[in-house]
């Protein structure tokens, strides 16, 4: 994407950093709520206590973009029950409720942290200043939480690839789905709960964001998270290709 000088103080632009910020600061405080939720899942102790780890990395997270936002002078909005962050924290505790880790590491550590990295990259690549630098080091810190995802899911691949690859579906179906209808590249017909005004979608290029680069390179990503864990391309590419468009 390309990057562009643009003027803070504009009425535009700001409307379009306190949307990208409120998205971003809402998307740590469930991933920090999902990490804690996550810790009553796990039996392990080392992995329980990794997991309060990582949900302290998300509290720090939306800590330093509040930081910032605060600033810049943007009036952001947090709302964790939101039309789309509602429907995956309601997904992400269902499964939690189960004590089912692998799902909740499946959703927490590949789905959301796709979105997450990738999005972050191009938003820090795109503003090209401090508020990028924050973006890109929060998304290089993010990536060690996907990394962390592989080496427990293929193990889980190994024990019975068809038992996984079935549950792997049915996580796919119920969570991606939810982030593929977030990252249309049409207008929300709705208001997502997040963004202050209008969705923030159509006015991306003012900073220059294109949320159909930003949704194709998360999908992109995801898919490479597939593949690392070793779920055969022609299954995780059919999976995505069946997602909202």
């Amino acid at each position: 994407m390309e990057k562009l000088s643009y003027d803070l103080k504009s009425e535009e632009a700001l409307s379009v950093l306190t949307d990208v910020f409120s998205q971003a600061i809402t998307g740590e405080l469930i991933g920090m709520s999902n990490f804690a939720s996550m810790a009553g899942a796990i039996d392990d102790p080392h992995e329980k206590m990794e997991a309060v780890e990582h949900a302290d990395s998300e509290r720090q997270h939306a800590e330093g973009f509040m930081a910032h936002a605060e600033k810049l002078g943007l009036k952001v909005k947090v709302n964790l029950e939101g039309e789309y962050w509602g429907r995956v924290r309601n997904i992400f505790l269902s499964y939690a409720a189960k004590k089912d880790f692998i799902a909740c590491l499946a959703i927490q550590e590949v789905m959301l942290e796709a979105f997450a990295v990738s999005m972050y990259t191009d938003v820090g690549k795109a503003l090209d200043n401090e508020a990028g630098k924050m973006f890109l080091s929060i998304a290089e810190e993010e990536k060690e939480h996907m990394e962390h995802s592989t080496e427990f899911l293929r193990d889980e691949l190994h024990k019975d690839k068809d038992k996984f690859l079935k549950k792997f579906e049915q996580l796919h179906n119920d969570c991606m789905t939810i982030l593929a209808e977030f990252s249309l590249t049409s207008d929300c017909t709705d208001s997502c709960g997040v963004c202050h005004g209008n969705c923030m979608k159509s006015s991306l290029p003012i900073v220059g964001l294109d949320v159909g680069s930003m949704r194709g390179n998360a999908l992109s990503l995801y898919a490479r998270a597939l593949d690392h864990i070793g779920i055969p391309g022609e299954q995780s590419i059919k999976w995505i290709a069946n997602l909202p468009v």
